[in-house]
């Protein structure tokens, strides 16, 4: 999908009413701005000419005018590749097909919502802490468990939990030395923005991945990174929603591993000789 209509979905459920309406009319037929002024484009989208201005400004834009011109150029590139849906007569090599350009399709919308600043604090963070906990629940959980079986090789003290009384214990133990990291597709796991508060309170850096730009996970996080899945299918099984939650994990581990000292091969190389010993 083109930069500019990834941005205005992540953007969309977290505007005002107004705007929400101009962005909804511009993705659902973005040809119109390309021959229409904004009094006619305020018209067809039922708000007002000043609210499209402030959504301008919003996206980045000096004005009306030059958003117009980059929806021209977002057009003439061509709009987003669709996912297609899974058919019965599918066989397998297609289905592998599906699925393959689903995630590229979701990594490179991903990186188009990248802010450099936030990836580094975050990185930053990692880097310094003294400790750093994981809190997922359900398959963010298996997210969070396998950055932790990463991280623990290095040798950090660290952990995850898949058990809420266990979550809040380590949540209450943090200190301002320490970082917890959140995974939550839509920010609002009860027991994840519960122990985020908790780790917040303790002086913790929290940094969270979600797709939401407005939820109450991110009343309690310092740093947010955030992907650009949209899931919304019965049961939220979307392959992509974990994929790009461990494209940035991983992401940060690499960064992670380069920037401490050269150490942490032989530690990677003895723990691999522990594992080794239990093979046949």
């Amino acid at each position: 999908m083109n930069d500019l209509f990834v941005r205005i979905r992540f953007l969309l459920p977290s505007l005002p009413r107004a705007e929400k309406a101009i962005a909804s009319a511009l993705l659902e037929n973005p040809e119109a701005i390309t021959h229409l002024t904004l009094a006619e484009i305020a018209r067809e989208s039922g708000s007002s000419e000043a609210s499209i201005i402030r959504f301008c400004k919003r996206m980045g834009y000096d004005g009306y005018s030059s958003m117009k011109e980059d929806f021209i150029r977002a057009l003439a590139e061509g709009m987003e590749i669709h996912s297609e849906d899974i058919k019965v007569s599918d066989d397998m090599k297609t289905i592998l097909k599906k699925v393959y350009q689903s995630n590229v399709q979701m990594l490179s919308d991903t990186l188009v919502l990248a802010d450099d600043e936030n990836y580094e604090k975050a990185l930053d963070a990692l880097l310094k802490a003294r400790e750093i906990h994981f809190f997922g629940v359900g398959d963010a959980f298996a997210v969070c468990q396998l950055a932790y079986m990463k991280f623990g090789r290095l040798g950090i003290p660290c952990s995850v939990h898949s058990d809420v009384m266990l979550q809040m214990m380590t949540a209450g133990n943090l200190t301002s030395k320490d970082v917890a990291l959140a995974v939550s597709y839509e920010g609002r796991s009860r027991n994840v923005v519960e122990a985020m508060k908790i780790a917040k309170e303790r002086g913790a850096v929290t940094i969270s991945i979600t797709k939401m730009n407005k939820s109450p996970l991110l009343r309690y996080t310092d740093i947010s990174l955030f992907t650009a899945v949209n899931d919304l299918t019965v049961g939220r099984d979307k392959v992509t929603r974990r994929v790009s939650d461990q494209f940035i994990l991983d992401a940060l581990y690499l960064g992670y591993t380069t920037k401490i000292n050269k150490g942490y091969k032989r530690q990677l190389q003895k723990i691999q000789t522990v594992i080794d010993c239990n093979k046949i």
